[in-house]
């Protein structure tokens, strides 16, 4: 290589101005409540003294305190803590003060520690859906302080520089961990490596091509202008011509042209300005080609409407007018009978957009009540401790009312425990029951901010004997609940020593042997301190007539399977009226044993504003979750559509095909044009280069629903290209869901999910648009996209 002073440093500064700047990670957060600023650290000298190390105390995952070395490896942008764990900075999605995780609560029931360390103590959270922590007690708050603050600035600033010049650097280093520049042999496995595989005689072509200095090697800023010239889209290029005038640029007439003609989007001259000088950086009347294909493949340019990245629909409608994200058995972090309960599963589900929650409340053998799955193996947690979980993160996503539906297994006296932790611990977030009549329910913008909870209730004064008959209803059904859990442990090869649910229900009917009642004085079931607080009652559903006639506090629960079936939905008109003045409630089947989902479609076409889903999955259903609750700035609530509401559902059934005159697009038309960076199934460097293909569905009512596949492009998941196009007819896209997912087609015909993206169809932005596709924890995938032409027809 020819001699110069150009340092690796310079190099990959000169190379990053090729990728996007943006960070790929998710914000910080700081859970703090000490009033102390630590933001105070501003410099990387500030840090320099943790490249040594610190000796701090680390509580394990079985809840002992060992003494370990926290080490900030900044050549690997690494947090190390003793001799196994080892975390990425940019892979930290939080930072808690105090005795706040899972593994503090776990510490201070094993240890009963007298002095309180939970001013010296704070834990680190990290990235996916079953969140995971360090916990460390530090010897004085005076060095917490300094450690938590340079642990903020260092954080911040590993995702700040988290994209994808550092990802293609990072791929860079992996490979390539001594030399300045890499040969041919070297960079055909780098490319094999990033999927994309080629003959010898095209990459010595694209080597020669890329080796400016033409020494036969390649170095960094060579190697970053090879892999853009692979990442350039020919169809992009071949639509910019239609408008060029001379040479490789576009004047300010034709952009307008063109993003009025190809984006259906209305520029002017100084928008067509703003854009050149973001690109260019100086005032110029002309973009050029390549800076125009960047814009078109950047965020800016994404398929989905903008105004529907914040909280643009109106919030003073009953809450009852909104679908509500929803989780089931919130607790859980994996199987159902044998997983992990854990207060950091209401956590995440609390930064993933949820707003109603799920616990399962049962006598503690200490008179504390717990959370876990009755009639299980699974593990236990504390009521309080979640209640504590609850405060700290139920509106760290929006402001809006966050429900609890407490399912209660307790005795009286365990009843009165959870109020007494309700009161003390949520306080005045809790808004009480509904006393007298109500016509409405609150609107969000009412009840922002608090906390609903959901329950059943002694009767109150007008209401007819019902709720008694449904707690004796819900006794029958957990019994038989148990049976079935208790069963399935035993088939899995357990012995359990766990009390079957209906053992454990306080004040349960006694059965006798036959199935008779034994002839004992009726006690009570339910507490009267715990009723004043639940705001949301349940009641079993009838027939629509009788549902009518409830008060609107009252909500009505059903099984996946109630809303699934015909004779159900003969009655989607019925449903849906009932569902504008009442709550309803879908949850999983029993035998979901594996966390497995339903499809939630059926409950949202009849207006059932609680769909929940066991969040810990990530499947086909949790993806059209998403693309639902994307909308309106992912603030938890999206307004149900027209045909839902009272004022213009006009006896509206999805289930038929008639359509609502409300519903915008007649036709979608979709042109699948290419793929850029896609990753490998494995998420690992190992593996084949993958097999991509495209798959295309319509979820919403029964008549719009279709599904269609693009061909499979052998080994290139980097920049496959397929330029396909597929049209969808539709009857109600008010209703409507389009789901894109890439897969992987191995050799043995098993389809791998590579990622996915959704959206409602009437948030599509028609013209070419760059589709970012998401992992399994619902995270962008660095550097993966798809770039599609969108057609709507009213």
């Amino acid at each position: 290589m020819a001699t110069t002073n150009i340092t690796n440093a310079d190099i990959f500064e000169e190379a990053s101005g090729l990728f996007d700047s943006k960070s790929l990670k998710k914000k910080l957060l700081l859970v703090s409540d000490d009033g102390y600023d630590y933001t105070n650290v501003t410099s990387n000298k500030s840090v320099q003294k943790y490249k040594d190390g610190v000796l701090i105390t680390k509580i394990t995952t079985k809840g002992k305190a060992q003494k370990k070395k926290l080490i900030f490896d900044f050549d690997k942008n690494l947090l190390v803590c003793g001799k196994k764990r080892k975390v990425l900075f940019s892979e930290i999605d939080e930072i808690r003060l105090g005795h706040k995780s899972d593994l503090f609560n776990t510490y201070k029931l094993k240890t009963k520690e007298i002095s309180d360390s939970s001013a010296l103590s704070f834990s680190l959270l990290f990235s996916g859906r079953n969140q995971k922590s360090l916990d460390f007690i530090c010897s004085s708050i005076a060095e917490r302080r300094e450690l938590v603050s340079s642990l903020y600035y260092i954080i911040n600033d590993s995702k700040d520089n988290d994209t994808e010049f550092s990802f293609v650097k990072n791929e860079w280093n992996s490979i390539n961990k001594t030399k300045d520049t890499v040969n041919f042999s070297t960079l055909k496995k780098l490319l094999e490596k990033l999927n994309y595989s080629t003959s010898n005689t095209l990459l010595e072509n694209l080597m020669k091509t890329n080796d400016t200095n033409d020494d036969d090697v390649i170095d960094f800023t060579e190697f970053s202008n090879l892999i853009k010239s692979l990442r350039r889209r020919p169809e992009i290029q071949k639509l910019i011509q239609k408008y060029i005038k001379e040479g490789q640029k576009m004047y300010i007439p034709q952009m307008i042209e063109f993003f009025e003609k190809e984006q259906h989007e209305k520029w002017t001259e100084h928008h067509c300005s703003l854009l050149i000088n973001k690109y260019h950086h100086e005032e110029l009347d002309y973009i050029s080609i390549e800076n125009l294909e960047s814009y078109l493949v950047s965020d800016a340019n994404q398929v989905s409407l903008a105004v529907h990245k914040k909280v643009s629909q109106p919030l003073n409608r009953p809450i009852t007018h909104y679908y509500c994200y929803s989780s089931h058995n919130t607790y859980l972090s994996g199987h159902q009978l044998k997983g992990s309960s854990s207060a950091e599963q209401y956590t995440a589900a609390f930064r993933a957009g949820c707003k109603c929650v799920e616990l399962d409340v049962w006598d503690g053998s200490d008179g504390d009540p717990i959370i876990f799955h009755g009639g299980t193996l699974t593990s236990q947690i504390k009521f309080s401790h979640v209640l504590e979980a609850i405060k700290l993160h139920a509106f760290s996503r929006s402001p809006y009312p966050v429900i609890l539906s407490l399912e209660i297994h307790c005795s009286v006296g365990q009843q009165n425990v959870m109020a007494k932790h309700l009161r003390e611990i949520l306080g005045s977030l809790i808004v009480p029951a509904v006393l007298g009549e109500i016509e409405n329910l609150h609107s969000l913008e009412e009840l922002s901010n608090k906390i609903l909870l959901k329950g059943h209730v002694k009767r109150r004064v007008g209401e007819n004997k019902t709720i008694e008959k449904e707690m004796e209803e819900l006794e029958i059904e957990t019994k038989k609940q148990a049976q079935l859990n208790n069963s399935s442990s035993h088939n899995l090869g357990h012995s359990s020593n766990v009390t079957p649910i209906a053992e454990t229900l306080s004040n349960s009917a006694n059965v006798g042997n036959g199935g008779e009642k034994k002839k004992k004085p009726e006690k009570e079931k339910i507490s009267e301190d715990l009723s004043q607080l639940i705001y949301i009652v349940c009641q079993s559903y009838k027939n629509p007539s009788t549902s009518k006639a409830l008060p609107p506090y009252m909500i009505h629960s059903f099984s996946e399977a109630k809303t699934g079936t015909s004779s159900f939905q003969n009655e989607a008109s019925e449903v849906i009226e009932i569902n504008q003045k009442h709550l309803t409630r879908v949850y999983p089947k029993g035998t979901r044993f594996n966390s497995s989902n339903f499809n939630p479609i059926p409950g949202w076409l009849l207006g059932c504003q609680l769909v929940a889903l066991n969040h810990q999955t990530s499947s086909e259903p949790m993806w059209l979750n998403e693309g639902l609750f994307e909308d309106n700035g992912s603030c938890g609530y999206v307004l149900k559509p027209a045909c839902l509401l009272p004022e213009t559902s006009n006896g509206f059934d999805p289930f038929k095909n008639q359509r609502h005159p409300a519903s915008k697009y007649s036709k979608l038309i979709i042109n699948v044009l290419s793929a850029r960076q896609l990753p490998k199934y494995t998420k690992t460097t190992k593996g084949e280069i993958i097999d991509p293909f495209v798959t295309l569905s319509i979820h919403g009512c029964p008549s719009d629903s279709k599904k269609e596949k693009t061909k499979t492009i052998n080994n290139n998941g980097f920049n496959p290209h397929w330029d396909e196009e597929f049209e969808f007819n539709l009857v109600n896209s008010q209703l409507a869901l389009l789901l894109i997912r890439v897969d992987d087609a191995d050799s043995l015909g098993r389809h791998n999910r590579i990622g996915h993206y959704c959206l409602r169809v009437e948030n599509i932005k028609p013209g070419y648009r760059v589709i970012k596709l998401k992992n399994d924890f619902g995270d962008v995938i660095p550097m993966a996209n798809l770039f599609c032409k969108f057609t709507l027809i009213k």
